[in-house]
């Protein structure tokens, strides 16, 4: 199954958890097929001249030093799933596969550390609930994490979306009143409606409710290219059997030298930005 059909039938019909696990269980050893590059647009950001150090970073080199479980370890721990510490021992062995999957979900006003507790919420969610007619543990847990984070972000589109109706249908409610009490905000612009009549204002505004409808998770830009991606999935170790020094990933990457490290830097300082607004109308 395509990510994107899984998300869209995930959303629709799936958000509780009972349901989803029925749908689970009616398509055991369910695999997604993964595109090779998110064509999203990628989040302007501002540029500076500085890494930012933050909790994001030490917690990704914190994980990056987790031995990975082998499959006979993964076996015996399913076995003892009543004790507390085999589900410990669980959830820390897919600590660096949350982290790895949370960048497929970390578009704009999205923090990394917030869909590392969701995929992690998953996690736990999956082995509660996992039976070996489930097929393979690990790709279950897969689907669960990915779950967690997919509606975490609709959650939040949601409310943005809810607030800025709400914002505009007030809005429009002042022009036909006439009685508007302040300028609508238009980013790259001074004063965009100041020159225009209350039939175009309250036209422009209809159009934005409108545009509304269609924004979800798959139309928000991305906070990094799929470049700059790789090279900290590749440099924590959250993808190949080890982790790669920024000169095996220029190698890998086929980037000329000295590339790899600014575009490092550039990552690190999007992944250590904070969530904000995910939509700008």
């Amino acid at each position: 199954m395509k990510l994107t059909d899984f998300e869209q039938q995930v959303l629709l019909k799936y958000k509780n958890d009972e349901d989803f696990i029925k749908f689970l269980k009616e398509n055991p050893g369910l695999s997604l097929e993964l595109p090779t590059v998110d064509l999203r647009k990628e989040e302007k950001v501002e540029e500076n001249n500085y890494v930012v150090e933050s909790v994001t970073t030490e917690y990704l080199e914190e994980i990056s030093h987790i031995q990975q479980l082998s499959k006979e370890e993964v076996a015996e721990l399913l076995e003892s799933l009543d004790e507390e510490e085999s589900v410990h021992a669980l959830v820390e062995g897919n600590l660096r596969e949350v982290a790895n999957i949370a960048f497929d979900y970390l578009v704009s006003g999205i923090d990394y550390l917030d869909l590392i507790q969701e995929g992690n919420i998953g996690v736990i969610k999956a082995l509660d609930s996992y039976r070996p007619s489930n097929g393979d543990v690990l790709s279950y847990i897969k689907l669960w994490i990915r779950k967690e984070m997919l509606f975490f972000v609709d959650e939040k589109v949601q409310t943005e979306k809810y607030m800025y109706k709400g914002y505009f249908l007030k809005r429009q409610e002042e022009l036909i009143e006439h009685e508007i009490v302040a300028e609508l905000e238009e980013e790259d612009s001074e004063d965009p409606m100041e020159e225009l009549s209350q039939e175009e204002k309250s036209e422009i505004i209809g159009e934005k409710i409108a545009s509304l409808e269609d924004i979800n998770i798959s139309t928000l830009p991305k906070k990094m290219s799929h470049t700059e991606e790789n090279i900290l999935k590749r440099f924590f170790g959250l993808i190949g059997e080890k982790r790669e020094s920024l000169f095996e990933i220029e190698n890998s990457l086929d980037l000329k030298r000295g590339e790899g490290e600014k575009l490092f830097e550039i990552a690190i300082t999007k992944l250590s930005l904070g969530g904000g607004r995910s939509l700008k109308i």
